[in-house]
């Protein structure tokens, strides 16, 4: 018999819930159903059993890529903590840590207490925690049956002082663990030089109830494309995280401690993470590597089509990711001849880094066909979606139109409930977000 963890029984309470028609994919005359049970119902996506429009979660994508990026992983000897902010779906989360994730990734203390509620034991909280309810909640968590294994990040001095004030406050028992963040002059948070991280750690070892764990940081802020430059430049400062990693231990930084950990790694270079945070560390101090990577989950048919190691078009040896979410919507009105409006829009679909791209028509009569390449999405208002158009296009009302999205983290929290289909589209499942 299998053993049941505190995740398991959490989602079968969840699945248990009882959802209706106030979730915008369920179609309204549906009446109540168990989240549970929504595979039961013999859905056709695509054939008017759900409300449109609907994004959509292909089951045999979304497990082709938790595999991928497992076996990946496992290659290059790495632990996988990945970015639950992308998906904030304990259901989703569930899978990656039955593949062998190591942890999760949150960005702020709210979502790190859901993944701790629904059973996680470990969470990397890529942020500074400065506000007095998450440091509470944080201190009250490590204590807690089951205790969480929380590491945040620091990276000044002031911060590292604050931090420490607070825990002394909030009577915790034990130091917490914090990790060092470096970053990039320009860009985002994170120590900006050597001499700024140096005095980062002696304040971390001046504090009272705090321990530096290891060095964070994440290069995804240096570009989204893979040119060289770009590449040469992401590879360069993870050659500088290495290089004070190694300088940290050699120090005797870590010691007493069972391990350090290094992190770095979106879903756009973890190949480059891989090369630069390979073997060869001291033998004397247990070093952890832990790649963050959460968008290669879903994938998609934008910005990171463009540019993941693991896109189709790179042929990487761990495998091909493959684009997970659609989302489908009706062709509504034909106002112009180069003109068509179709029933969705930006409460529905990602527009911050690209427009969705057509991929697939249903026409009135069932059939699937390929959109001609010059239908583009040029405009999206809040409910519709303005679509070029060209001459030498079929496109009619009533007809379905599918469209990939770029950039699955602003996908999600759009949708409280996305339904999964198998290949022919049956809805055999759905996923509850919490955003």
């Amino acid at each position: 018999m299998r053993t049941v963890t505190p995740m398991d029984v959490s989602i079968q309470d969840m699945l248990s819930q009882v959802l209706d028609s106030s979730h915008k994919a369920l179609p309204p005359a549906s009446g109540p159903v168990a989240l549970g049970d929504v595979g039961q119902r013999g859905w056709r996506a695509l054939e008017g059993d759900l409300s449109l429009p609907v994004m959509l979660l292909k089951e045999s994508a979304l497990a082709n890529n938790i595999e991928v990026m497992a076996a990946f992983c496992r290659h290059n000897g790495l632990d996988l903590a990945p970015h639950g902010k992308t998906t904030m779906a304990p259901q989703l989360v569930q899978r990656q840590i039955q593949a062998g994730a190591w942890g999760v990734t949150a960005a702020t203390a709210p979502q790190a207490a859901l993944f701790h509620r629904f059973g996680v034991p470990r969470v990397i909280l890529a942020n500074q925690l400065l506000d007095p309810a998450g440091v509470r909640w944080a201190v009250s968590s490590m204590g807690a049956n089951p205790p969480l294994e929380l590491y945040c990040l620091v990276d000044s001095v002031s911060a590292v002082e604050q931090l420490d004030r607070l825990v002394v406050s909030a009577a915790a028992p034990d130091a917490l663990p914090v990790l060092l963040e470096l970053g990039v002059e320009g860009r985002r948070a994170g120590a900006r030089s050597r001499e700024e991280a140096v005095a980062v750690v002696a304040a971390v070892a001046r504090a009272q109830r705090l321990v530096l764990a290891g060095v964070e940081a994440f290069e995804g802020v240096i570009g989204t494309d893979r040119a060289a430059t770009t590449v040469g430049e992401v590879r360069d400062f993870l050659l500088s995280i290495r290089s004070l990693m190694e300088e940290l231990i050699g120090a005797g930084t870590f010691a007493g401690r069972p391990e350090a950990i290094v992190s770095a790694g979106g879903s756009a270079f973890p190949d480059l993470v891989a090369e630069v945070f390979g073997d060869n560390w001291a033998p004397s101090q247990p070093t952890r590597r832990v790649l963050r990577s959460g968008c290669y989950l879903t994938h998609d048919h934008g910005l990171y089509a463009a540019v993941s190691p693991f896109s189709q078009s790179a042929g990487h040896e761990a495998g091909s990711l493959i684009p997970a979410l659609e989302i489908w919507g009706l062709v509504l009105s034909r106002p112009d001849p180069d003109l068509a409006i179709v029933g969705f829009g930006k409460r529905d679909a990602p527009y911050d880094a690209g427009l969705p791209v057509p991929i697939a028509i249903r026409r009135s009569d069932g059939a699937l066909v390929e959109p001609d390449p010059g239908l583009i999405v040029t405009t999206l208002n809040d409910q519709h979606a303005m679509v070029h158009v060209p001459e030498r296009a079929s496109l009619e009302i009533g007809d379905v139109i599918g469209f990939g999205i770029s950039h699955p983290c602003t996908a999600f929290d759009k949708w409280g409930l996305v339904p999964v289909v198998n290949d022919g589209y049956r809805v055999v499942a759905a996923v509850r977000t919490f955003f």
